[in-house]
């Protein structure tokens, strides 16, 4: 539900004082395809639809999107972004820098990446691979669940387990909380092939993107599936940290009529959050590049240069310093 994402946050901006220094917020739907070659043609016909942009969420485009905002002199907040060279008002904290983060905390040396057989998912492994290996960390290997045969999870296991080094496993897929059947069929075969016994760790990528709900909440799929559950404990974790959990703040919105969809919130992906967070975050960073400049218009190009230090309330967190922190 982008668009609702969007528009929610854009009912609150409005009626924010702080923001409400002569400029009007206003939002377009771009869908983002998720085939890399075509959603490449469609990036470059979005010029002039606005001066920034939130996007794209697959990071192999974040080269040509970047240029392209050059070019448009438009901004650029992507999540998806995960290479520091390119021009990016980065709206959440890297998920690469989370990532060492944590894997140097535990000291965890030798990694592996495995992507669900998509456009999407197998681009954006090899881009958390290559954005980890530039930080000094040697991935190996990076493989794809095939699903030519029912065996595609077996085999990219089986590979990982060959390398003999790499104990820590990144999933590029979506979670199985959020209805991920790639990761479900995946950690059912490393509980069958022992590699749960044998204490491989497995970290689910989709996580970091978005405040998975994790208070006082239980998942019916690992609470009536005992192998599911077994499996699922070699899965560590790392999301955004929330105040509320997002299905408890989603539905609250509902009740108000701030979100006018009768669907129930654990169908809606906690994405939501993120999106209207990154609006949000867009929005304070124009008022924060109007004050810099005393007062001038701003352009999407100067977009890049906001410095932060400011806060905001996110979606279903209390308040929100610039960037997510992580749980």
């Amino acid at each position: 539900m982008p668009v609702a994402a969007a528009n929610l946050a854009l009912s609150r901006l409005r009626t924010d004082s702080y923001l409400s220094r002569g400029y009007w917020y206003d939002v377009k739907l771009l869908n983002e395809d998720c085939s890399v070659s075509k959603a490449l043609t469609e990036l470059g016909e979005m010029e002039g639809y606005g001066h920034a942009y939130i996007g794209p969420f697959n990071p192999t485009l974040c080269h040509a999107a970047s240029l392209f905002a050059q070019h448009w002199e438009a901004g650029l907040a992507s999540p998806g972004c995960l290479d520091a060279d390119w021009l990016n008002l980065q709206p959440i904290t890297s998920p690469a820098k989370v990532l060492i983060t944590v894997l140097r905390f535990f000291r965890w040396a030798h990694v592996a990446v495995i992507s669900a057989p998509t456009d999407l998912w197998e681009s954006t492994g090899e881009e958390v691979a290559s954005a980890l290996r530039a930080m000094g960390l040697p991935i190996d290997p990076v493989v794809t669940m095939e699903t030519k045969n029912n065996g595609g999870a077996r085999e990219a296991l089986n590979e990982i387990r060959q390398t003999n080094k790499a104990k820590v496993v990144i999933m590029c897929m979506s979670s199985i909380l959020i209805g991920g059947e790639h990761q479900k069929e995946l950690l059912l075969a490393a509980l069958d092939m022992g590699m749960v016994a044998d204490g491989y760790i497995f970290i689910p990528y989709d996580a970091l993107l978005y405040a998975m709900p994790y208070q006082d909440i239980a998942f019916p799929l690992l609470t009536n599936n005992t192998q599911l559950r077994h499996a699922y404990s070699a899965v560590l974790t790392v999301t955004m940290a929330s105040d509320e959990s997002f299905y408890e703040t989603f539905h609250q919105a509902q009740i108000t009529r701030e979100i006018r969809s009768a669907i129930s919130a654990t169908e809606v992906s906690p994405l939501f959050g993120t999106i209207f967070n990154m609006v949000y975050f867009v929005a304070k960073s124009v008022e924060e590049r109007r004050q810099a400049g005393g007062g001038h218009w701003v352009t999407g190009s100067q977009l890049f240069n906001s410095e932060g230090g400011f806060d905001f309330k996110g979606f279903n967190q209390v308040k929100t310093h610039e960037k997510e922190h992580f749980y």
